[in-house]
Order: C-alpha cells, then structure tokens, then sequence
C-alpha cells in the first residue's frame, strides 16, 4: 500500500481531535438508475471545524458510487461507499491529512551498502553475475560479469540509469 494512503477512518479520528466541536455531514445528492439496471449514488459532504447553525461549512467535496464500479466493496456497497468517500475528501479539502507532507528525505547509501543491496536483489532474482551482466548489456550497457562484482564489492558506482534497469530485471530498489 502506497505510504500517502490514509484511510477515511484515520482522517475521521484526526479532525475530531483538532476539532472536537466541527461536524461533517453528507447528503444524497442524486440516483441514477441506468438502462443496463446498475445504480450509481451521488453524494456531497460539507466539514465545519466548528458547527454553528446557519454557518457556511469550512469545506465541500462530492463523490460517487456504483453498483458497477470495478472496486468490489464500492460496487457491493455504493451508496455507503459514496457517504464515506465524500466526507473524507472534504475533510481532505479542509487540510486534514491531505497527503502534503515534506519530502522524504532518504539518508545517503555508500556504494558499499548499494553493492550488497545488488547482490541480495541478484541473488533473490536466481541470477549468477555473469547472467546478470548479459541481461545488462542486453538493454545496452557494457556490463561484464567483472563489472557486476565491481558495483556489488562497492569498486565501482551504479548509475542511476542502471539501477532503473535493476529495478526491473531484478527488483532492485535504491
């Protein structure tokens, strides 16, 4: 699962903590029963971190769900899909949770520590470094099983190009 993903219910616990007062609500906007006889519900959500009568809400959002929806648990419920899915993206409109986060910022690896990585993904892959090496100059590389001994004793840096190519013969990740 993506590490941005949140789920409604963690979005739900972290407003009412930063607004024990607000209130969210959703509303049946539409049903729309098409010919082939799949139903699709269409609802709107307003967030107040505060709830006052009268007052206009801090956020909206709207969402849909169908009974022909390629997600099993939206199409098997998708009217109780469409409430929860609309009151967490106004949520997420009204800044809760709403994935912008700094950037991750990654200690650096010696090549030593990138070498071993290499050798544990070959290996994981079934691979010998004289196999990895043609796979290598296969996609254009001038790679020889010297030079797969090279990167993995950390002789020699893995470009960024490479370990692109890595990522996909052999599930290589920086």
């Amino acid at each position: 699962m993506d590490e941005e993903f949140v789920t409604a219910a963690e979005r739900f616990a972290a407003f009412r903590e930063q607004h024990p007062n607000g209130y969210v609500e959703a509303t049946l906007d539409r049903v729309l029963e098409h010919p082939d006889g799949h139903v699709a519900y269409v609802m709107s959500s307003a967030a107040w971190k505060s709830f006052e009568p009268g007052a206009r809400p801090d956020a909206t959002a709207w969402a849909q769900g169908s009974t022909r929806d390629d997600n099993a648990i939206i199409a098997g419920s998708p009217l109780e899909s469409a409430d929860t899915i609309a009151r967490s993206r106004a949520l997420r409109n009204l800044g809760i949770l709403d994935g912008a986060k700094p950037a991750k910022i990654r200690t650096p690896q010696t090549e030593e520590q990138i070498g071993a990585d290499v050798a544990s993904a070959r290996e994981r892959a079934g691979l010998s470094q004289k196999e990895l090496a043609a796979a290598m100059t296969d996609r254009g590389f001038k790679w020889a099983q010297a030079t797969v001994s090279q990167i993995e004793k950390g002789e020699r840096p893995l470009r960024l190009s490479e370990a692109d190519h890595l990522a996909e013969l052999i599930r290589f990740r920086t």
